[in-house]
């Protein structure tokens, strides 16, 4: 039986859509510069600091939701009977990197193509990406991944991917090291590592590159803090569906507030400080996840064909969305008003996406499953063995 969770999937795409409409905001400058205590236009102010927020202004959030979900995805794959790492690393590889690697090939093209200097300014955050100059050590840096360097010079959403890669390359290890153990153990762990993580940024992360190693020690606690969601998910599931309908309500809108804490926090720059938020709105998703299985109305929402559709996508969508967006800009900037730029863009950034995940994405995908299934297991590792199941929450 399978143990996939298509409600994950479904977060997961939604999430990416969120990424994307914030992304397409970046381009007005008063938006992409907005600050708490400034005097923005009332309409910027309703999607930073009302619960608008959720699907205007959530990119951060979502990516944390992101790092969550891999780890709590990752700890299913990691945690049976016999685990093998090589098979594990090889679909790591093939299901991040090689769909990774098309799309960065296809921004630099785009990029050398379409990018011209007479553009006239946008914003801030538009002018950071296509601007810079090709060098053969920037062209390498993308092309080896894993590095720290600008990651805004073609595509700014891979900053996420140099994380996510890093940190699933040794997650089997934190996995043996941190989570095998009872609860207590786990939890002292999780508390351990994120104490040691905020005071290592607090007295080294001044002027980081956003693909620091610091910076993913960082987010190695949110996707531990995901492994140990999946590792209680039986309990977690079958308590929260014996809740009230009311209770649940009133869970599931502290979530929202948890996942909506930078806009709500405003201008307290001691609480709006990216680690506690980070943090705040780690436990957001994670009470999203769990309500998002053990309601079965929620449930049936999320695993309607669109929203399973858009977590089939998501990855796609989060790789090309900017390559669209940033390619429809310079094409038509001087043509067509900005919005009626954006809304084309929007549906060819679907288009595109639906077209990578069929040519890119499953291949990608069932080539790694394809020599794996080949490859003769040298070495396993017992990994706390449990049953997978896939239980019906009532």
């Amino acid at each position: 039986m399978s143990s996939r969770y298509e409600e994950l999937d479904s977060l997961r795409g939604l999430a990416a859509l969120i990424v994307l409409i914030g992304h397409y905001m970046m381009i007005y400058p008063s938006y992409a510069s907005y600050r708490y205590d400034s005097s923005s236009p009332y309409i910027f102010y309703l999607f930073k600091e009302t619960p608008l927020r959720l699907f205007f202004s959530s990119g951060n959030e979502s990516v944390i939701l992101f790092f969550v979900l891999s780890g709590f995805v990752l700890y299913l794959s990691i945690n049976n009977a016999k685990f093998h790492y090589p098979t594990y690393l090889i679909k790591r590889v093939f299901r991040i990197y090689l769909p990774y690697l098309i799309a960065i090939i296809i921004a630099i093209l785009a990029k050398m193509l379409l990018s011209h200097n007479d553009m006239p300014f946008i914003s801030n955050w538009f002018s950071k990406s296509w601007t810079v100059s090709d060098t053969p050590a920037l062209l390498l840096q993308h092309l080896l991944f894993i590095g720290s360097y600008n990651t805004d010079a073609y595509n700014n959403v891979i900053w996420s991917l140099v994380h996510e890669m890093r940190i699933s390359i040794i997650f089997p290890v934190l996995i043996i090291l941190f989570i095998r153990k009872k609860f207590k153990y786990s939890l002292f762990w999780f508390m351990f590592l994120s104490f040691s993580s905020t005071m290592v940024l607090y007295l080294f992360g001044s002027n980081l590159n956003i693909t620091s190693s610091l910076l993913s020690f960082h987010y190695i606690t949110i996707f531990l803090l995901g492994a140990i969601l999946a590792k209680y998910r039986h309990d977690l599931f079958n308590y929260t569906s014996k809740m009230k309908k009311t209770v649940k309500i009133i869970v599931l809108m502290i979530a929202f507030i948890c996942f909506m804490y930078e806009g709500i926090i405003g201008e307290v720059d001691v609480l709006n400080n990216y680690i506690f938020r980070d943090y705040v709105v780690s436990c957001g998703v994670c009470i999203f996840m769990i309500i998002s299985i053990s309601s079965l109305k929620l449930s049936s929402l999320l695993r309607s064909k669109a929203l399973t559709f858009l977590g089939k996508i998501s990855y796609s969508l989060y790789l090309y969305h900017l390559i669209s967006l940033f390619s429809f800009m310079y094409l038509f900037y001087d043509k067509l008003p900005t919005g009626l730029i954006l809304i084309f863009s929007f549906f060819f950034s679907f288009l595109l996406s639906s077209l990578a995940y069929v040519f890119v994405e499953k291949p990608c995908m069932n080539l790694g499953s394809y020599i794996t299934r080949r490859k003769k297991p040298v070495t396993e590792i017992s990994v706390n063995p449990e049953p997978v199941k896939r239980k019906k929450i009532g």
